[in-house]
């Protein structure tokens, strides 16, 4: 997990450069995952989107990150540094650590015993559960893994079905129960746990009031987005009127007569830093629609899943 010590003498964009090397280096984060988004991590972390694009960058420099467009960084396979390189490199880090305890006044037996303590806490964080949430959507699939993540205390990392195969190490996977035994087939060795999501019930009332001559507006990030999120909205209310719908990947430049034709205006929490600054006074007032995981669900997979 990212943790900034914001006492430290250490520049915060240091300190979350060299943890981000740590996770894809131990394996945390694995060849082909993707990050989250410089906005998410920069909320999650109080820092500046800034910041965090800033490390992204510094680690694509040293190959460790590749940017594709419309996907954020994602991890590259490493190429491993030459052993006289490693050790050379190695060899600084040990050496400034040891002078910086020394200067602390430690003696030799405090500094063998600290270094003995760290590499036993090493050992035990290289075995963390490695936790994935497969799903079809991109967009959905960020939002439940975001909630199991922060229900869990641990990174839940959220993957499509078509990759499935490249986290054949994972030791929980969660899939909607429609999917189960497609998962339990493409990954036998995992712990496989369903789940189930649903609509804020302020947005399914608010829909379900809406007559069948008004529009439902619906904004997303992705395309694939929309047909999920749309069925889901008329298959939970009475609604039978027009919905029309768009991705803010395509641009944002037919976003302004779009919003003009609209009643109800729904976002997805991915697509509101773009669309926010298109929205003018006669707008109407946007609601963001967030998928969540049943309760139900996120306490067996709480109970099931070892703190």
């Amino acid at each position: 997990m990212l943790d900034i010590n914001r006492n430290s003498k250490t520049p915060v964009s240091e300190q979350l450069v060299e943890q981000l090397r740590y996770l894809i280096a131990s394996g945390q984060y694995a060849v082909d995952d993707t990050l989250p988004s410089t906005r998410k991590l920069g909320d999650r972390l109080d820092l500046s989107f800034h910041t965090v694009r800033k490390a992204y960058k510094t680690l694509e420099e040293e190959g460790l990150l590749e940017s594709r467009v419309g996907s954020g960084y994602t991890v590259r396979e490493r190429v491993p540094l030459e052993k006289s390189e490693r050790m050379e490199r190695g060899a600084e880090i040990v050496n400034d650590a040891l002078q910086r305890l020394i200067g602390l006044g430690l003696s030799d037996g405090e500094v063998e015993y600290l270094f003995q303590e760290q590499a036993s806490l090493l050992d035990h964080s290289s075995i963390e559960r490695k936790l994935i949430l497969a799903g079809a959507q991109p967009e959905i699939n960020a939002l439940c893994a975001e909630q199991l993540s922060d229900a869990l205390q641990q990174t839940v990392r959220p993957v499509p079905f078509s990759r499935l195969e490249k986290h054949e190490d994972a030791d929980f996977v969660f899939a909607p129960y429609r999917r189960l035994p497609h998962v339990i087939r493409s990954l036998p060795r995992a712990d496989v746990m369903g789940y189930a999501t649903h609509l804020p019930a302020r947005i399914l009332e608010q829909v379900a009031r809406l007559r069948d001559d008004e529009t439902l507006g619906l904004i997303t990030r992705y395309r694939d987005t929309i047909p999920a999120l749309s069925g889901d909205l008329r298959q939970h209310t009475a609604y039978g009127g027009q919905v029309i719908a768009a991705s803010i990947e395509e641009g944002t430049e037919h976003l302004e007569s779009f919003i003009d034709q609209t009643d109800v205006l729904l976002y997805t929490p991915e697509s509101r830093r773009r669309l926010l600054p298109v929205l003018d006074d006669d707008a109407p007032s946007p609601e963001e629609v967030r998928v969540q995981v049943s309760q139900d669900a996120v306490e067996a997979i709480v109970e099931a899943v070892p703190a």
